[in-house]
């Protein structure tokens, strides 16, 4: 299995709450065999949690909830893999997402990029030569930052 022919995804889920701890555990544990069964190989497994529901699904208002980021190496697999999920009457619904992976040289120019800016900053900062508009307009910046900065505070008070 090459590198160019990985593809990764998160299969998001949602178990019933009716169920003993030991159940739901057991329920994860099968749908991490319907991944490895087609050839994924789970490279994060988050536990299921139970959560509260936004809004009622199959009547029911609360449910486990977990995801696992796995490798697949075919996308005929996903097909596979989603008509063995819906098979198991436990799961309330989930959801197959498919990463879509930037390339290194993509990452490392927008690492560039960011760490440029960041000199410039820097820079502009430490620059005691600027003219007056410039200074005027950076001071005129700093005092609605600092307004701002007030305003969130109060506003994080009260919560």
């Amino acid at each position: 299995m090459s590198d160019t022919d990985k593809q990764n995804y998160e299969l998001a889920f949602h178990i019933t709450a009716n169920l003993e701890d030991a159940d739901v555990q057991k329920n994860r544990q099968d749908l991490e065999k319907i991944i490895t069964s087609h050839g994924g190989v789970v490279s994060f497994a988050k536990d299921p949690d139970k959560i509260r529901l936004a809004y009622p699904v199959k009547h029911e208002t609360s449910s486990y909830f977990g995801y696992f980021n796995f490798i697949l190496e075919t996308p005929e697999s996903v097909d596979q893999i989603r008509d063995e999920v819906k098979m198991n009457n436990n799961i309330l619904r989930f959801l197959i997402l498919k990463h879509e992976s930037r390339p290194k040289a993509e990452k490392e120019d927008m690492i560039r990029r960011m760490a440029q800016a960041e000199r410039r900053k820097q820079r502009a900062a430490k620059d005691p030569e600027k003219t007056a508009g410039q200074k005027a307009e950076t001071k005129m910046g700093k005092e609605d930052e600092k307004a701002l900065d007030s305003k969130l505070e109060e506003i994080l008070e009260k919560i």
